[in-house]
């Protein structure tokens, strides 16, 4: 009966560091009074260069807006094929387009690709990322 009672005492004393730390760093102490600021609609450029969020945050907004063709309809013939079934003349077409997109354009691409059920090559897959992760290219 004893160690079942240090058990629950450990726990309780667990739940209340745990309490004390959640009101302390996620709801900003005891002050709740203090005006939060509104979320970005947008990311700066500073934003998405050093915060991990802002690339997911721009994801969602162009996941529920309609689809936009950035002059790639030719692309839509590879609508169904799986990633790794493709020649390397038609990973061609698709740098063709990739290495012409503003580096704005990059996220909203992918996903346009993807809401046309089109899967990028693996190897376009790297490059994209590679493109994004370095804004200066």
């Amino acid at each position: 009966m004893i160690p079942a009672l240090y058990i629950f005492i450990a726990m309780v004393v667990v739940g209340v560091i745990l309490y004390v730390h959640d009101r302390i760093h996620y709801k900003g102490g005891d002050d709740d009074t203090a005006p939060r600021e509104a979320p970005q609609e947008s990311c700066s450029a500073q934003c998405c260069t050093t915060n991990e969020v802002c690339p997911s945050e721009m994801m969602i907004k162009h996941a529920t807006q309609p689809t936009v063709y950035y002059d790639d309809e030719e692309l839509d013939t590879f609508k169904g094929r799986e990633a790794g079934s493709y020649t390397p003349e038609e990973m061609e077409q698709f740098r063709d387009v990739l290495y012409t997109l503003k580096h704005s354009d990059l996220m909203g691409w992918e996903q346009s690709v993807k809401k046309r059920g089109i899967m990028l090559p693996e190897v376009i897959k790297e490059e994209l990322i590679s493109l994004y992760n370095d804004p200066a290219t």
